[in-house]
């Protein structure tokens, strides 16, 4: 009976490989949206001589040194920027991957071999924002990887130890600078490592937390000198600030809580109304259980099983009963699961083995981090929760052994909704339902070459990519006002911008930005029609619009279908 099961278990992970690797093949091929675009265009303003700070105001630029490294080497060689888009899907890729890898080792020293590939499984395929890129999300997965696989090393002083205690602190400081925001990770990482060596002197646990501080003040130290290579100390405290004038990011702090108080309250009735069938279920359950006179089962345990069972069904189930969703749908799901492992990894905090809490408490930090420093809410971040997510199973399997065949189910089942987001579904633009079902075809030109997108946005994106190419020539400097950050890279020549997010909040920060760098004012600017409601007010009232008006021929200027090229004022 035994080897029976372990063939069934072997056979439904075998299944779940190859999915995987068709849910991979999608990812690298199918889609396109402005946020990738805007994580090629941002590190690709360091290859043409753009420097952090100085003259880069993008909030996420720190991110942008990775990928930086990634297209200097694919740009020497082809000396173009046609199939940047997928070349850096392919390195990010087998990045992930190769971090996967890494889960299931660091796994295996606490579970068995089917388990820890169920678990990398997990990790591999729930992506935080469904795109496979070096963009700053997939930067935060990783450092959190590398962070918490340090952490998780046998405890104790010896040479070894502090080598890891020493990485965790080099892995904190790549996270930070993939997202600023787990700066808080510091203290919590902190607090980790005394609490987590209990049977270790005060004078050893100082050491520890020394040594770890050593790789975080080196890392800062270096990117610090790197930064001021290119601008004086004074510059680069003057222009922090102006990092964070970009509109979208600048919210005050009573905003942010109102926004805040109303996503949460959606979240809480996204999860009453999910969470109705389960707990009835799961109470019937265990009635039924009593009057047979069995084994009392675990309410909490038979809660949690059900609720994914039913939102893995409905995500897998949606779509073909008529239901329109994609990969972003039914995501308060993960906010329940870390919910609940919280609640259990609680209930075995006096554990001796760290896999128990470490993890679900430096992401219960990094959900705090993600939600105090960005801009969007609980629901959009709690992808974000992936390892705590990971961590939690693992711990409910410890905490309930005898359950193993109803856990590895669930987790099947849960891994089998995850692909369906990946393999099934199609991130695009605004986020709207999209699936592999669509018609999509090639993209032969320009940055996005070798990638299938849908037959309307191949043809806008190969008329724009034309467009730009033939107004710009090498002399000239570009500013493309737009939310499709990657026509920066169609240009003949240098770009120039504030920033190249792809939510474009054309404030006083660009007018500030051209002021401080008359040298940088574009000879062309493309804009695009769809980011503009009503250019008539725009070029009247908006602090930049007034600016273009004053400075470029608004009056004649060259339109496409979804463009309008402006040029500097013949008197200019």
């Amino acid at each position: 009976m035994q080897l029976e099961n372990k063939k069934i278990k072997n056979g439904i992970l075998w299944i779940l490989i190859l999915l995987s690797v068709v849910a991979a093949a999608n990812q690298l091929l199918i889609g396109f949206d402005i946020d990738e675009g805007y994580a090629v265009s941002m590190p690709f303003r360091l290859l043409q001589g753009d420097h952090l700070f100085a003259d880069m105001w993008e909030v996420h630029q720190t991110s942008a040194l990775l990928p930086a490294a990634f297209l200097w080497v694919f740009y020497q060689v082809t000396g173009s920027t046609a199939y940047m888009v997928l070349y850096l899907r392919i390195v990010a890729t087998l990045l992930h991957f190769g971090m996967t890898v890494l889960v299931y080792r660091k796994t295996r020293k606490y579970l068995t071999a089917d388990w820890s590939l169920l678990f990398a499984l997990l990790y591999l395929n729930l992506l935080p924002k469904w795109i496979i890129s070096l963009d700053f999300s997939m930067q935060q997965v990783w450092g959190l990887t590398l962070l918490f696989t340090c952490l998780l090393e046998e405890r104790g002083t010896g040479k070894k130890q502090l080598w890891q205690d020493f990485l965790a602190g080099l892995s904190l400081a790549f996270t930070v600078l993939a997202y600023p925001g787990m700066v808080l990770l510091y203290p919590a990482v902190l607090v980790t490592i005394c609490m987590c060596n209990k049977a270790l002197s005060g004078k050893e646990k100082c050491r520890k937390c020394l040594i770890f501080t050593a790789g975080c003040a080196i890392s800062a130290v270096i990117f610090l000198i790197y930064v001021l290579l290119f601008m004086p100390v004074a510059d680069f405290l003057s222009s922090i600030p102006k990092v964070f004038m970009d509109g979208t990011h600048q919210f005050t702090m009573q905003t942010k809580l109102l926004l805040y108080g109303q996503q949460w309250l959606n979240v809480a009735k996204q999860l009453l109304i999910l969470s109705v069938l389960p707990l009835l279920a799961a109470l019937i359950l265990q009635i039924f259980k009593q009057k047979k006179g069995k084994e009392k089962g675990s309410l909490f345990l038979a809660f949690l099983l059900l609720f994914v069972a039913e939102t893995s069904l409905l995500m897998i189930l949606g779509n073909l009963v008529g239901i329109q969703m994609g990969p972003f749908h039914f995501q308060v799901r993960y906010l329940l699961f870390f919910l609940c492992t919280c609640i259990a990894g609680w209930s075995m905090r006096n554990t001796d083995r760290p896999l128990f809490y470490v993890p679900i408490f430096l992401m219960l930090v990094v959900f705090v981090g993600i939600l105090v420093f960005s801009n969007v809410g609980p629901d959009s971040s709690s992808s974000y929760l992936g390892l705590g997510i990971l961590a939690g199973f693992a711990l409910l399997l410890k905490k309930y052994p005898q359950k193993e065949r109803l856990l590895f189910a669930t987790v099947v089942l849960f891994v089998l909704s995850l692909l369906f987001c990946k393999g099934y579904y199609v991130r695009i633009t605004e986020y709207g339902p999209s699936t592999v079902r669509q018609q999509r075809i090639q993209v032969t030109e320009g940055a996005l070459a070798g990638i299938y997108v849908l037959p309307e946005e191949a043809e806008q994106y190969t008329q724009e990519h034309e467009a730009v190419q033939r107004v710009t020539q090498p002399e000239d400097k570009l500013l493309f006002l737009g939310t499709d950050g990657i026509l920066n890279l169609s240009a003949n020549c240098p770009f120039v911008s504030p920033s190249t997010i792809s939510t474009p909040a054309f404030n006083e920060q660009w007018v500030e930005y051209f002021t401080l760098y008359p040298e940088k004012e574009p000879t062309v600017i493309v804009l695009a029609k769809n980011t503009i409601d009503n250019r008539e007010k725009f070029f009247a009232q908006n602090p930049f619009g007034k600016w273009i008006a004053a400075k470029y021929d608004i009056l004649y200027m060259e339109e496409t279908d979804s463009l309008c090229i402006i040029k500097k004022k013949k008197s200019e």
